[in-house]
């Protein structure tokens, strides 16, 4: 996911590229072309590479595209920070195959803390491999023009959820305490999903065509009133990470932090829940890189997004990265519709290596694969990331979303931030920036609470199944979990995460 360089501006070392394991993500050849000593800025060349790209622009109209941030290392300091880069102009795509490269200015500083970096042109999914330039401003981070540096990039595989209208809820019956739209002055008439046409207030209320949704349990509380118009919808565009956090990532992660910062973010190993992430001595590592890290409380989770700068998504959110445009199906699951493949214990080839694939005899063609208790009954661990695509797959038997985006209904829960708690109706999508405080945790205060000491005053629940759940979790619209806390001594062994970001409106 990484490529790490030490270098003078205009000196500069290779060393060996860092693959991930999911589309075989690869960034290397990391250098310094130019440097301006004038305007403050440099720019940082590297060579990007992964398998299964694609873009459309019919039906879903979107693509995938990886997230790619920098960390930088002054020689003199023994810490890592986030580099600043520009906004808009000074990014380029310079090799022979053109990619399209997207900055946004989030925080109206007139810089960026990254770019995503997708084909230019529409194509069948197939290898991307591009050569870019993104422009470093070292000035705004407060560097000299003769300090040097370690450099690391990283990559992180996003999918492009595009603006436009969507259902929330199927107007079923299986799906527990799911969104519908109040209707006939009836509370018990459930059968009317509820439309989401732009990003404005949402009124939640026993009024005709309102938002409602019953209670009790986990789903948290019916909160009469106005969902207001900055607690992002999912009618914007957004770009969702394509798979769930990994044990790779979190190593990642972990190597990144100062010594301060890592007692809050440590995750010891439990390989019986298929925990693998170890440490030999300061540096953190996993025999299963390409697994989802789990045992993750929100903290933790919310940490990583931080330091990412992504942001945590809400539940509406991951109702339209499920459903898309489409009409809703009652009972449906990610992959839109109600077949599930989940007669018994799945059984593996190369079981334990990058290369893991459920044997034939176990995969369906038909119905969606999923990793759910009835398939991991046995020995219950989440599985590899992504495990169910293959070169002949479809979106139901390797039970991606509408938009490509995997493991949206199983492995382990989805993070999210509900409409049901009152601490979590602020949220505004604010993005990570980058940086942690002293202790190592995430620094961006307009995001919900984590939970008091009496596990009260929290904003986050979950969405989707997880492979220790029966299959009615897995259902898109069932909120069982929507407002459960994950405090600080929880690392259940379900619970990991993946981050979002609002598109940059470029």
């Amino acid at each position: 996911m990484n490529k790490t360089n030490t270098f003078y501006f205009l000196i500069f070392l290779l060393l060996f590229p860092f693959f991930t394991n999911a589309n075989d993500l690869l960034i290397e050849n990391v250098s310094i072309e130019s440097a301006n000593a004038s305007n403050k800025t440099a720019k940082i060349q590297f060579d990007i590479s992964w398998e299964n790209s694609w873009r459309v622009s019919s039906a879903q109209n979107n693509w995938d595209a990886v997230w790619v941030f920098v960390k930088f290392k002054n020689t003199t300091t023994d810490y890592w920070q986030h580099a600043t880069l520009s906004y808009g102009s000074g990014h380029s795509s310079i090799g022979a195959t053109t990619a399209s490269i997207d900055s946004d200015d989030d925080t109206g500083t007139g810089f960026s803390k990254g770019a995503f970096i997708y084909s230019a042109a529409n194509k069948s999914q197939s290898k991307a491999e591009y050569q870019v330039q993104l422009e470093w401003q070292y000035g705004e981070d407060g560097q000299g023009d003769d300090d040097t540096f370690e450099i690391k990039v990283y990559g992180i595989e996003m999918v492009y959820v595009p603006s436009g209208a969507y259902y929330l809820g199927t107007g079923g019956s299986t799906e527990s305490q799911a969104f519908y739209m109040y209707a006939n002055d009836n509370v018990n008439d459930k059968s009317n999903p509820y439309f989401v046409d732009s990003e404005g207030v949402i009124t939640v209320s026993a009024e005709n065509g309102s938002l409602y949704h019953t209670e009790g349990g986990n789903s948290g509380s019916l909160i009469i009133g106005d969902i207001p118009a900055d607690f992002p919808k999912g009618y914007a565009a957004f770009y969702c990470m394509k798979y769930e956090i990994t044990q790779g990532q979190y190593a990642d992660f972990l190597n990144m932090l100062r010594s301060t910062q890592v007692d809050v973010n440590l995750i010891n190993a439990t390989s019986s829940y298929g925990n693998n992430l170890t440490t030999d001595g300061s540096t953190y590592s996993s025999s299963t890189p390409y697994f989802p890290q789990v045992q993750m409380n929100i903290r933790k989770i919310l940490n990583y997004l931080e330091w990412a700068c992504l942001r945590p998504m809400t539940e509406l959110e991951y109702e339209k990265a499920c459903r898309g445009t489409q009409t809703p199906v009652q009972g449906e699951y990610a992959w839109g519709t109600t077949d599930i493949n989940d007669a018994g214990e799945y059984s593996f080839d190369n079981a334990g290596t990058e290369n893991v694939t459920v044997t034939d005899s176990d995969y369906s063609t038909t119905s969606g694969n999923v990793a759910i208790s009835a398939t991991t009954e046995a020995s219950p661990k989440p599985f590899r990331v992504g495990v169910f695509a293959t070169s002949t797959s479809d979106r139901v038997s390797s039970g991606a979303t509408y938009y490509g985006i995997m493991n949206m209904s199983d492995n382990v829960l989805e993070l999210v931030v509900p409409v049901s708690l009152e601490k979590a109706r602020d949220f505004d999508g604010t993005h990570g920036t980058g940086a942690l405080d002293n202790i190592g945790n995430y620094s961006t205060s307009s995001w919900p609470n984590t939970g008091g000491d009496d596990g009260t005053d929290y904003g986050y629940g979950t969405r989707g199944g997880a492979y220790v759940f029966n299959k009615t979790f897995c259902l898109v619209s069932t909120r069982n979990y929507a407002a459960k806390l994950f405090d600080d001594d929880s690392r259940d062994r379900e619970c990991g995460g993946r981050g979002v970001r609002t598109a940059p409106s470029n």
